[in-house]
Order: structure tokens, then C-alpha cells, then sequence
């Protein structure tokens, strides 16, 4: 009797073949427009709350380059060089990086969820080439490091805690492509969620908006050197460690108003103004 009251479990699992290749992550949004340097070249921007989900947009883009492995330049207040654990290393390398579902759904369910394993497991499929990270995490790192892929390439991987020193070592880099990566928690100076908080202050403190423009403005030879190589623009928003989701907007708005017209994402249909464009070109 009891055998027969009990419950069946329910099958609960799906078959991932059926899910549209072209649908993205969750809570990920991307779009095309023409590349700021090279007429006749379209980049992506990719935009998502949770960083790592850079990972899948990486592998997307690297595979449609015919061979070339770009670099990435990422500003971030965190390293997020965190290497896998070691349980989580077979399944990494089993990852069939061919298959966008596969990946989107490694991604989003398996990849650490404390967003900074993305870089060593893009590195792990030769997916980037070297890594450039501009940070404030007071981490007790080498400035450079190496790391062996799963085929046995070695990347090396660049640490800088200002744009200064960066800007020092550019003319070092002979990178032919490059992704430029932001999160925009770098954004914020004094971060007391974070831990190697090299600021005194017990609370969030930012970069004025002027400093951030004069960061990123087309004019400065930096952002001059990477839009002439970039192949594609990820941004994480992070809203919590940006101090609150207002924060995490403003942040994006500058960057929004000062490369784009009229803004990111916009699409009407057959308007001469209906998609998202470069401010400081037209072609």
C-alpha cells in the first residue's frame, strides 16, 4: 500500500538541443555597430550585471576571428584572477566551447558565482592571449604572472594599480586585437565590500565625472591605442559593488554619453537616427 501512495519524482530534465543557439545569457544584452577605427568592421559591446558572464561573450567573439586571440584590458576596482578549484577543473576542460548553449548555460550555472574565475578560464581555452589588469584591490600579487592553457601555451598576465603605470607599459604591448573590458565598480575608490581595501575611508567614495571623462575620452592617446585594436567592449555593472544601483547608472550613463548617440540599445526601425552609433565618427 504504501508503495503504491508513494509520489513518482518528477523528470525535471530538458534537452538543452532545443534551446535557439542565438539566445543569450540571462540578464546579458549585446549589440553591433561599426568598429571607432576601421570602416567597413563591425565589433560588439556586451553588457551584464554578474561579470562572469564576459566569459561566454569572449569565447563567442575570439571564434569568429580566423585564428587571431586577442588580449584583454580590463578595468576593474577586483583582480579577478581567481583560478578554478580544482574540482571544477575536468568540467572546464570538457566544456565544448563550439556550442554557445553549452557555454551560456556553464556559464551562468556552474562558473563561480563570486565573478572572478572568468579570466583564468578564458585563458584555460586559449580564448584571450595576454591580460592587462588595471585595478586598486591591494592583493598580495605578482605584477606579472604566467599561466599554462590546456594545450600547454603560456599567457602572461600584467598587473598595474593605475592608469599611469599602464599607460607606461603600453608601448611594450605589440597585441594586434585587444577586448577592453570594464567593470564599473572600477569606478569607485574607497569600496568597503571589498576586501584589500587600500583606501581609509569605511564607507564607498567615488571618481568625479570629469576624471572618469578624461579617462575615457576618445582624445586620450590610451583610449586612442585600444579603439584602434579593439575587438570587442564588455562592461559589468555590478550594481552592488558600485554602491547601489543608481551609482552602477551613473557610471554607465557617462560612459553611454560619451561614445554613443543617441544611446545604447536604441533601435527604431526606419528612422534615419533608429540605431546606436559613435559620437565622435560618422561613417
Amino acid at each position: 500500500m504504501q508503495t503504491m501512495l508513494q509520489k513518482k519524482k518528477p523528470n525535471r530534465s530538458f534537452n538543452i538541443a532545443n534551446i535557439p543557439s542565438f539566445l543569450e545569457p540571462p540578464g546579458c544584452r549585446s549589440e553591433g555597430f561599426n568598429h571607432p577605427s576601421r570602416n567597413g568592421t563591425v565589433i560588439k559591446l556586451a553588457l551584464f550585471q554578474e561579470h562572469r558572464f564576459a566569459f561566454y561573450y569572449w569565447l563567442k567573439w575570439t571564434q569568429k576571428l580566423n585564428g587571431v586571440i586577442p588580449s584583454l584590458i580590463t578595468f576593474d576596482w577586483h583582480q579577478d584572477l581567481c583560478p578554478p578549484y580544482k574540482d571544477q577543473i575536468p568540467e572546464l576542460k570538457k566544456l565544448r566551447i563550439d556550442d554557445p548553449v553549452e557555454v551560456a548555460l556553464y556559464t551562468w550555472g556552474k562558473l563561480s558565482h563570486d565573478n572572478d574565475v572568468q579570466i583564468h578560464a578564458a585563458l584555460k581555452h586559449n580564448m584571450l592571449k595576454d591580460i592587462y589588469v588595471i585595478c586598486r584591490q591591494d592583493a598580495n600579487r605578482k605584477p606579472i604572472d604566467t599561466l599554462k592553457d590546456f594545450k600547454g601555451s603560456i599567457h602572461k598576465i600584467h598587473i598595474f594599480k593605475s592608469v599611469d603605470d599602464f599607460v607606461k607599459y603600453l608601448p611594450s604591448i605589440s597585441d594586434e586585437q585587444v577586448y577592453l573590458d570594464i567593470d564599473l565598480d572600477y569606478f569607485t575608490l574607497s569600496n568597503p565590500l571589498s576586501m584589500s581595501n587600500p583606501f581609509p575611508e569605511k564607507h564607498f567614495t567615488f571618481m568625479k565625472k570629469k576624471e572618469i571623462v578624461d579617462m575615457l575620452s576618445v582624445d586620450n592617446p590610451m583610449i586612442e591605442w585600444i579603439f584602434k585594436r579593439l575587438a570587442g567592449i564588455t562592461i559589468a555593472t555590478e550594481p552592488e559593488f558600485c554602491g547601489g544601483l543608481k551609482q552602477s547608472n551613473y557610471f554607465l550613463n557617462i560612459i553611454d554619453e560619451l561614445y554613443f548617440t543617441p544611446s545604447l540599445f536604441h533601435n527604431i526601425p526606419g528612422s534615419s537616427n533608429g540605431y546606436t552609433k559613435w559620437r565622435h565618427i560618422n561613417f
